[in-house]
Parts: C-alpha cells; structure tokens; sequence
C-alpha cells in the first residue's frame, strides 16, 4: 500500500496544463480537486485522490526518461489511456491508425 504525504497535481496545476495544450497527465502520485478537475478538458490518471496540497521546492527536470509501474516513459514518447489502463509508445499510433485507414479506403 502506498502512503500518501501531498497531491501532486491540483486546480492551479491542472489549469496550467490545459493553458499549455496539454491532452492530459499521467501521474505516479496523488492528486486533488477531483470535482474541479473533472470538468476541465485534460485526462488524468493518478494512483488516488488526497487532500493535502504539495509544498513548492524546485522547479523540477524536463526531457529526461523517467520510470514507474515497471514501465519507461522517454521523451517524445506517445501515451494512450483509457478506463482500462494505459500504454506507452515511440510511435504515433493514431496516426499509423488514420493512415492506414485512408490507404484502404472505404467500403461504403
């Protein structure tokens, strides 16, 4: 069981995102403002809710590879999520979809 001390991500943070066109945000951690967040246009998977915001220390890292859950997540790599869980890849898999879907045409 996992121990929760803060939210990572809450209102401000999830604004924050959907200001810089995020499409959504994959968290190994917590979050918060459950009822706010539902009704912004990002998705949001998180290990759980907890009530108690983060205290801000650093500005943190970007582009670097990170891990978790087993899995590694690089830069430029391509998140899909559903209800059912989430996959990662080093290609755009929509894009391969649509593709290959206007190379087939349509049967009417």
């Amino acid at each position: 069981e996992r121990l929760a001390r803060a939210a990572l991500l809450g209102d401000n943070l999830a604004e924050l995102a959907v200001e810089n066109g995020w499409c959504g945000v994959l968290l190994n951690g917590f979050l918060r403002d459950v009822a706010c967040l539902r009704t912004m246009p990002l998705g949001v998977r998180a290990l759980g809710t907890y009530p108690v915001k983060s205290g801000k220390r650093d500005w943190g890292v970007r582009d670097v590879p990170v891990c978790f859950g087993g899995v590694s997540f690089r830069p430029g790599d391509y998140l899909y999520s559903d209800e059912d869980g989430v996959l990662v890849s080093d290609a755009d898999l929509h894009a391969i979809v649509v593709g290959s879907n206007k190379a087939g045409g349509s049967s009417g």
